[in-house]
């Protein structure tokens, strides 16, 4: 779900449908959780999914699978390790195993990972006017950057816009930059402010197209929040 665009009615309303089956998990169930909490629409495509199930409920009778069912279905949750296989080793040649070691390599390399798990630590979701989420702001400790995801922002008039902030104390506010009016912003916070993060406040302010003069005399306060951790064990 993380590439998936959660203001488009069709991807958010898929969404709902993992949602209701239980499908997402780790960051993904977080991100959706904190939509949900403010959205009326993806609270009602979660409704809408849980009706849509509780009717095949009711229509279709239960029945009793025969025994070699579990059988097949813990044989294949438990299958044998491809590493430990020796006969995978044996039938396969010195080039060909080298070149799957060196394929599995990239494929778990962290540039990879980041955009199916971003290692999530604490979320913030930014409102507007009428309680709906604008923004989705995702913070990751380990690889020391901010995402901000556009949900569905209000136009603002004059060409103003929004930038947001984090309010380390007893330092200047640090800007993490314009809020995009449309996909995802990407930002690399300084190390120094890394354990500082979880205790520091967010600010959204608004401002002229530029962003704010010198990079930290800021505009109108809009709004103020602070993270929410991520349940890891989930």
């Amino acid at each position: 779900m993380s590439d998936w665009n959660l203001s488009d009615p069709e991807q958010r309303h898929q969404a709902a449908a993992d949602y209701v089956l239980g499908l997402l998990s780790g960051a993904d169930l977080t991100r959706f959780e904190a939509l949900l909490s403010i959205s009326h629409e993806a609270q009602r495509d979660v409704q809408q999914w849980r009706e849509h199930l509780n009717i095949l409920n009711d229509e279709l009778k239960p029945q009793t699978p025969p025994s070699s069912v579990w059988k097949n279905i813990a044989r294949a949750t438990k299958p044998e390790s491809l590493w430990s296989s020796l006969r995978f080793w044996q039938g396969t040649g010195v080039g060909v195993a080298a070149a799957l070691v060196v394929s599995l390599s990239l494929w778990l390399s962290p540039a990879s990972q980041e955009l199916d798990e971003r290692d999530i630590d604490y979320v913030y979701v930014i409102q507007g006017s009428g309680s709906q989420p604008e923004w989705i702001v995702n913070a990751s400790l380990n690889q020391n950057k901010v995402f901000v995801e556009t949900v569905q922002p209000d136009v603002l008039p004059n060409g103003q816009v929004c930038e947001l902030w984090l309010m380390v104390k007893g330092q200047e506010p640090v800007s993490l930059g314009i809020l995009p009016k449309s996909g995802i912003n990407e930002v690399v916070i300084d190390p120094q402010w890394r354990n500082a993060l979880q205790n520091s406040p967010l600010v959204i302010t608004l401002e002229k197209p530029e962003g704010a003069p010198n990079g930290y005399q800021m505009g109108p306060v809009l709004a103020r929040g602070q993270w929410t951790p991520v349940n890891k064990s989930i």
